[in-house]
């Protein structure tokens, strides 16, 4: 058996053993294992490279985006260390962390997954509990400071569409408001499109319903896109600034 595909088979054994009883399930015949939160995924990538081995990437998908293709939105690169403490930032400048696991020999590399699989179901929980319902997201995104080599109109962006999935409409259009005024800084196409969106959005601020009901198509549509049922998502709350929507 080729280097790669024994990767491939202790890479699937690892995550089977500790992501799985997470709720977790792989996507096709790729390295990637999801959780689906209906307005949302957590994501898992057992990532390949150049030589035979394992990068981890732990995050969140937000479907509001409609994606054509699996992305992490928050989060990604998680670095560790061989007492199994890891980071979801750039770790500090000291010995001992790694992002990545050689492939050397089966035995080795077979230990050495447990530990990444099970710090990447670590990571899962922390992320969860960190984004545990639309409201808590909305609070999150639309409040906190840009992060180094984010993107401030795509957090933005992001912060608007759980607040109007929250059916928080006025605080959506704060965030989505930002956006519409940056026309002197915007300088690749997918930020010209991402102001044309909130510019739509936008127009509907002043209907909290027809806002939250057109995120929602949003994520049904990245749902279509993904392979992803359409039923795992549904409103079931009026919408109220205190309110929160529930899925």
């Amino acid at each position: 058996m080729s280097d790669s595909r024994t990767v491939g088979r202790l890479v699937a054994a690892a995550a089977r053993t500790h992501l799985r009883p997470l709720g977790f399930r792989p996507q096709g015949r790729r390295r990637l294992w999801y959780d689906d939160r209906g307005w949302s995924l957590v994501l898992v990538e057992f990532q390949s490279g150049r030589t035979p081995g394992v990068y981890l990437d732990v995050g969140l998908m937000w479907l509001w985006n409609e994606h054509e293709h699996w992305a992490f939105d928050e989060g990604s690169r998680v670095h560790w260390r061989s007492d199994g403490s890891f980071s979801g930032d750039s770790p500090p400048g000291e010995p001992g962390w790694t992002q990545h696991v050689t492939f050397r020999a089966a035995d080795d590399f077979a230990d050495e997954m447990t530990t990444v699989a099970r710090i990447a179901g670590q990571r899962a929980v922390q992320l969860r509990e960190q984004f545990p319902d639309v409201g808590t997201t909305a609070d999150r995104l639309s409040t906190r400071h840009v992060r180094p080599a984010e993107s401030r109109l795509r957090l933005a962006f992001d912060g608007g569409a759980a607040a109007a999935l929250h059916g928080d409409a006025s605080t959506a259009a704060r965030c989505w408001q930002a956006i519409a005024s940056a026309d002197d800084r915007l300088f690749v196409s997918w930020e010209h499109t991402l102001k044309h969106r909130a510019e739509q959005l936008l127009d509907l601020a002043d209907d909290p319903a027809a806002l939250q009901n057109e995120v929602v198509r949003s994520v049904h549509r990245s749902r279509q896109l993904l392979g992803l049922p359409t039923s795992a998502i549904s409103v079931t709350c009026p919408v109220r600034p205190a309110d929160r929507t529930a899925f």
